[in-house]
C-alpha cells in the first residue's frame, strides 16, 4: 500500500501533516512524481514516492457557467462531467449561430440531467413550472396527452421581452408526434388571437403567432419554426411558408408546453415529445444553422 501522507506527533497529538495530494495547488496539468525523503543530519534514512495527476483547469462558457451556479444556489443536481461538457459545447456552438442574442428563453430537454435541472431555462435563469405526469427521457420531455404541462413562466408582452407585435418567433424541437390533437405550445388571450402551435391528428397542423396563422400539414420531426416580421410570417419546417399579415395580438398570458393556456387553464394537451424550445424574435436566418447544432 503506498503513503498518501505522513503525519507527526508531539506526545501523542499530531503537530504536522504532509498530505501529497495537497502539494498539487500550483502544478501544471498532467503527471507527477511527488518524492519525500526522510535525512538524518546529512545521511538519506528513507523515501516515499507517489504518482499524482493534475486535471486540466475547467472552463466553460460564462453563461452556461450561470446555469450550473443557478442550479448549485437553487439546491438543484448538477449533470455529470461529461453531460456539462456537451451542454457547453452545445451552447458555444448555438452563439455562433447568431440565435442566441435573439431569444428570451432557451429550453433544453435532452440529456442525462435530472428534470430540475432540465427546467431551467438558461436565458432566464429561472426555474419552470412543470405539472402532470411528465415522461422525462434522455431524448427529451413528453407530454401525457391528459394533464401535463410546463409553464414556461413567459409572457411575451412583459416589457423586458424581445418579442414584440412585429418581430417574434418560436422555435421548437419535435422527437415525436404523439398520438393525439393538440396545442404543443401556446396561449390565447381571454379574447382575441392567439399563440400556438397545434397538431390535429386528423387535420392539417395549425400555426398562429400574434394573430397570424394558417394551416398546412408540414410539422416534422426535429427542428420547427414559426416566425414573424413586419413583412410576413413564416413556418420553416420541411419547406419556407410565407403568410400575408393580419390584424395582430401578442398573448398576454403564459406560454405553456404541452398544453395552451386558455381561459387561464391549460387545455388541447399533446404527448408529443419537445427537445428544445426558445421564444424570441424572428430567426428564421438562423435556422438552417440552428438545426446544425441542435439535431
Amino acid at each position: 500500500m503506498s503513503v498518501n501522507k505522513i503525519v507527526t506527533k508531539v506526545d501523542g497529538a499530531i503537530n504536522k501533516t504532509i498530505n501529497f495530494n495537497d502539494l498539487k495547488a500550483g502544478l501544471a496539468a498532467g503527471a507527477h512524481t511527488i518524492t519525500v525523503e526522510a535525512f538524518n543530519g546529512a545521511t538519506l534514512v528513507s523515501t516515499q514516492t507517489k504518482n499524482i495527476t493534475v486535471a486540466e483547469a475547467v472552463s466553460y462558457d460564462a453563461d452556461y457557467q450561470a446555469v450550473l451556479d443557478y442550479a448549485t444556489t437553487n439546491a438543484i443536481a448538477l449533470p455529470d462531467s461529461a453531460q456539462q461538457d456537451i451542454d457547453n459545447q452545445l451552447l458555444i456552438d448555438y452563439k455562433a449561430t447568431g440565435a442566441w442574442v435573439k431569444d428570451d428563453c432557451f429550453m433544453k430537454f435532452t440529456g442525462t440531467a435530472t428534470p430540475a435541472f432540465k427546467l431551467i431555462d438558461w436565458k432566464r435563469l429561472i426555474s419552470m413550472g412543470a405539472y402532470g405526469s411528465l415522461v422525462w427521457s434522455d431524448t427529451g420531455a413528453k407530454g401525457n396527452a391528459a394533464n401535463a404541462y410546463i409553464d414556461t413562466k413567459y409572457i411575451p408582452t412583459d416589457a423586458a421581452n424581445k418579442w414584440v407585435i412585429d418581430n417574434a418567433g418560436i422555435m421548437v424541437g419535435l422527437n415525436s408526434f404523439g398520438t393525439t390533437s393538440g396545442a404543443f405550445i401556446g396561449a390565447k388571450n381571454i379574447s382575441g388571437p392567439q399563440t400556438r402551435l397545434y397538431i390535429q391528428q386528423t387535420a392539417d397542423d395549425n400555426f398562429d403567432i400574434n394573430g397570424v396563422g394558417s394551416s398546412r400539414n408540414n410539422l416534422i420531426l426535429g427542428l420547427n419554426g414559426l416566425y414573424l416580421n413586419a413583412t410576413d410570417t413564416a413556418a420553416i419546417t420541411d419547406d419556407t411558408v410565407l403568410y400575408p399579415l393580419t390584424a395582430q395580438t401578442v398573448a398576454e398570458q403564459e406560454l405553456y408546453l404541452f398544453a395552451y393556456r386558455r381561459d387561464q387553464i391549460a387545455q388541447a394537451f399533446t404527448d408529443v415529445e419537445i427537445t428544445y424550445a426558445t421564444f424570441g424574435t424572428d430567426k428564421r436566418a438562423e435556422h438552417a444553422s440552428m438545426k446544425t447544432v441542435l439535431e
